[in-house]
């Protein structure tokens, strides 16, 4: 398993959209991911080559792309290093093992834990070990007190990840490129940005700065093919992500992929335990969490998804190479 950690510019914004040009998610899906890498293999080989490997193309594996914080070591050269890092996965549709002081004092709020969205691999760990506190950043990005202790944060509930604006655009026709009149004017819409923050740099040259990253299995394709596909990865940095590429969104300072080997497997002693008070099972199996977009096949398999949270997908189709066939879905 690799990792891929995509650094922002500064003053990056980005519209990773779920079919609302009024509202952007901080999560941009695996099929729009897969899509813009494969878009970026046929800019660098050719429709041709990428009909010679579209079957194996399909036996890469990939997560959505999700929220991460960096903190990066500033020693004035052309590559920046990652010091440290916190990756954040949506929060997942259970109940939170947390410690037995923490629990007691969420029972008296419960309200707050569900504006959780995210929670941090080390938070995640803590889970699983049921040893989890209630630290947020902000309210909506639960980390463990190891991540907090390593990056500073001294009132992270008094923090944020992201600034949202809201910009007000003119509508051009996707096939023509002209602009779509209504009484003689120009259609005017507005679309949110997400602008990912960045901390101050402290005495020993290190700044946290908030970022991206997803999870890419390359262990089902052939070598040769594993160098076009990172080849087309690293083309993220210039041609960018999400909507509003053309004015500048959704473009990278850096772009690194490393090897991923956490262990976030549950620790047997931990299944079968009780709530606190409750006499229910804490985890009564193993369960797992899908990060990317998912479909059922079946009314079998649609059974599990009682657990999985539905989201509508809407936008283009677009293709670099079948610019006439832009589709809305």
């Amino acid at each position: 398993m690799h990792i891929v950690k995509l650094i922002p510019n500064k003053n990056s914004k980005y519209h990773f959209g779920e079919g609302s040009l009024e509202e952007s998610s901080y999560i941009f899906h695996s099929n729009s991911l897969f899509s813009a890498i494969v878009n970026n293999f046929i800019k660098l080989y050719g429709v041709n080559e990428f009909n010679n490997y579209k079957e194996e193309i399909k036996k890469l594996k990939i997560s959505s792309l999700f929220p991460a914080i960096y903190r990066i070591k500033d020693d004035n050269d052309s590559k920046l290093k990652i010091e440290d890092e916190i990756l954040f996965i949506p929060k997942p549709m259970v109940m939170l093992g947390f410690d037995k002081e923490t629990q007691s004092a969420i029972e008296e709020k419960p309200k707050d834990v569900k504006k959780i969205k995210f929670i941090s691999i080390g938070a995640l760990k803590k889970h699983n070990q049921r040893a989890l506190k209630k630290i947020t950043i902000g309210k909506e990005y639960l980390i463990s007190d190891d991540e907090k202790n390593k990056f500073g944060y001294d009132k992270p509930e008094n923090m944020d990840l992201f600034k949202k604006t809201i910009e007000q655009k003119v509508s051009i026709d996707r096939i023509k490129g002209i602009t779509l009149e209504d009484n003689d004017k120009g259609q005017l819409y507005s679309i949110e940005f997400i602008k990912p923050l960045r901390g101050k740099q402290d005495n020993n040259g290190n700044i946290n700065i908030v970022g991206f990253y997803f999870l890419a299995d390359f262990n089902s394709i052939g070598e040769e093919l594993r160098k076009k596909i990172k080849a087309s990865i690293n083309l993220i940095k210039d041609d960018g992500l999400g909507g509003k590429r053309s004015i500048g969104a959704g473009t990278f300072e850096n772009i690194t992929i490393d090897e991923f080997d956490e262990n976030l497997e549950i620790d047997e002693g931990m299944l079968n335990k009780e709530y606190i008070e409750r006499g229910k099972k804490y985890i009564s199996k193993k369960k797992r969490i899908s990060l990317s977009l998912t479909v059922p096949k079946d009314k079998d398999e649609f059974k599990c998804f009682s657990s999985y949270q539905l989201i509508k997908v809407g936008g283009y189709i677009y293709s670099v190479s079948n610019l006439e066939s832009i589709t809305k879905l």
